[in-house]
């Protein structure tokens, strides 16, 4: 089930929306410096590989697969240079180890009330519970903020083990997920027949596929993603006329 996650700030605390206004325009920001969150002195981030500086950190409290994002920036017409401009997205499952999504510029606000906001990336569906964003500058001054933060996300099912999934009569399992070399896609099939797999990248480019004849109860393994760069993948595997995909997440070697 897809859902629209949605975090205002107010007074600095970070709290979750369930709705939206019921004005002609939902999306329009105040210009007020209450509706927003500032930060004027560096932290330690919660990801070690990024230095001391001024983020924000959301807990979604269970896993999504995470898609499109729009934002809001700094709309005090007071505070509109202390809006972000280039960030680094980090995604975590376990609030430890995180994967680095992308470098990101964002729109400065307008300090209007009609402001809208702009679509910020797509997050290509990876899967996290936690989403980081790191500020590296902004549009001036030592204060760093932000208005409003949106995203799409479908909730993910997390086995206790792997990435087990069945597909007809096939057992199918991908682990390691999230990797740093490869991950080894396994299946176990009670019935006969051809299944293939196409890979893309977060674009939607195909970047491989195979197909193989699958006899009933001879088990296999395949290997994926040894040649590729970090980032986030979509796998698709087909037998039977049915369909089932996951996010495979490559992660740089420390």
């Amino acid at each position: 089930m897809k859902r629209l996650l949605v975090f205002l700030f107010a007074f600095l605390l970070v709290t979750a929306a369930s709705g939206l206004s019921a004005q002609c325009y939902p999306d329009r920001h105040s210009t007020n410096f209450f509706d927003g969150w500032l930060s004027c002195e560096p932290a330690a981030s919660p990801n070690p590989a990024r230095p001391a500086g001024h983020f924000i950190l959301y807990d979604f409290n269970k896993p999504f697969a995470l898609g499109q994002m729009r934002l809001w920036n700094t709309n005090d017409p007071v505070w509109l240079t202390a809006g972000m401009r280039d960030v680094a997205i980090d995604v975590s499952m376990d609030g430890s180890t995180w994967t680095h999504v992308g470098d990101f510029v964002l729109e400065q606000g307008t300090g209007l009330s009609t402001y809208e906001g702009f679509d910020g990336p797509h997050l290509g569906g990876v899967e996290g519970r936690y989403l980081l964003i790191s500020a590296f500058s902004n549009y001036g001054g030592e204060c760093f903020g932000v208005s409003e933060m949106r995203v799409e996300g479908e909730e993910v099912i997390v086995s206790s083990t792997d990435d087990q999934a069945v597909l007809d009569c096939i057992s199918l399992n991908l682990f390691p997920n999230p990797f740093a070399d490869q991950v080894l896609m396994s299946w176990a099939p009670e019935c006969a027949g051809p299944m293939s797999w196409r890979l893309y990248d977060p674009q939607g480019k195909l970047l491989n596929s195979r197909r193989i004849d699958l006899a009933a109860g001879q088990s296999g393994t395949y290997s994926i993603g040894a040649d590729l760069p970090a980032g986030t993948y979509r796998l698709v595997v087909s037998f039977g006329g049915a369909s089932i995909q996951r996010t495979l997440v490559k992660m740089n070697r420390s």
